[in-house]
């Protein structure tokens, strides 16, 4: 019986396939049925040989794929994939996949412990989907952060690093001087986002305890997994950068208080960064490149969305409690969107937009 520790190490060894869609397969048995693999991104596979398998679950039908894979010199494989995150902490989910269906004795009867182990399976790669969600989150808006303290003239540091709100439940991300600010990341190609009620993609409106927003923008920030040693940000630099703008802005105060929200940001979904002892902890070391910045002017009448008159029509939905996604093109209107970090960040201060 191969055990769970085991598995651990030979994924640890486990390189990233070199380009495109080369890997190399390492099996965990001499069967040969269980194998790992990492794609050029770095993303964990497992590998599943023999018939196709039928999984009962949305979640791992996303998941998975069967194929016929090519092998030099050798016969074609085939095989089910199960693609898993490439963040780092994910290595522990995928041994303990790979180590359950061996424990069923996935090298005699692949169909009947992939039956029973899918439930462990969607289990984990929802846990999975919920987490990493939480890490891009939190680099989107520590980049926007980042920028806008760079941006900002030393008395305006600290006041931004207070109107951050996306740490916390909240309804908006970031407010300054009457616009809102939502932030949305992707690692998909196209500014393609989940809206958790209308309130995420239009102006609050004024009523008699709050002054309401002018305008808002939807800040959209594509992010993939940056190469070896190409230019890149992650968690830490960025928590890093910001900490030097509070202190040269005179602002060393906040630090404590920053460092703290920060740590709470994703808690709920098992992250929860502490910048005192987890700079070198995966997954928080994974380093991305940013794709694209753009900065969506949520009032343009160009922006094709489902509005709050669209709901409230219905009287017996709750607005707040409609979630849905938006696919916003690179390009809406005449300035719409803003196109980089830099524009983004001036629109934003600007009072006047």
């Amino acid at each position: 019986m191969t055990s769970y520790e085991a598995v651990l190490n030979q994924i640890n060894g486990v390189p990233a396939g070199t380009i495109g869609d080369d890997r190399a397969i390492t099996w965990l048995t001499d069967a040969k049925v269980v194998g790992i693999a990492r794609n050029s991104r770095g993303h964990l596979e497992l590998f599943l040989a023999g018939h196709e398998l039928k999984p009962r679950t949305g979640t791992v039908k996303t998941a998975m794929r069967y194929h016929s894979w090519h092998r030099d010199s050798l016969a074609p494989l085939d095989a089910n994939r199960i693609c898993l995150p490439a963040l780092g902490h994910f290595d522990q989910v995928g041994a303990f996949i790979a180590t359950e269906l061996l424990r069923e004795k996935a090298d005699v009867n692949l169909e009947r412990a992939f039956a029973v182990t899918e439930p462990l399976i969607e289990l984990a790669i929802s846990r999975l989907e919920v987490s990493e969600n939480a890490i891009l989150g939190l680099v989107g808006e520590l980049l926007l952060l980042d920028a806008l303290c760079r941006r900002a003239a030393d008395p305006q540091v600290a006041p931004i690093v207070q109107a951050w709100d996306g740490w916390r439940r909240s309804a908006r991300d970031f407010t300054w001087e009457g616009t809102g600010v939502e932030i949305k990341t992707t690692t998909r190609a196209t500014s393609s986002h989940a809206i958790h009620g209308v309130h995420q993609i239009e102006p609050t409106p004024a009523s008699d305890d709050d002054t309401g927003e002018t305008r808002l923008l939807l800040v959209s920030i594509g992010l993939c997994h940056a190469d070896p040693n190409a230019p890149a940000v992650s968690i830490p630099s960025l928590v890093e950068s910001i900490l030097e703008r509070l202190n040269a802005a005179g602002a060393s105060g906040l630090v404590d208080e920053f460092l703290k929200r920060v740590s709470v940001y994703g808690a709920e979904s098992g992250i929860g960064y502490e910048h005192a002892t987890m700079v070198n902890e995966a997954p928080f070391t994974t380093t991305f490149r940013v794709t694209f910045f753009r900065g969506y002017d949520m009032k343009d009448s160009a922006v094709e969305v489902l509005r709050r008159d669209d709901v409230v029509a219905h009287q017996h939905v709750d607005a707040q409690s409609v979630t849905f996604r938006v696919d916003l093109p690179a390009t809406i209107s005449l300035g719409n969107p803003i196109v980089g970090a830099r524009r983004v960040v001036e629109a934003i201060l600007s009072q006047h937009g």
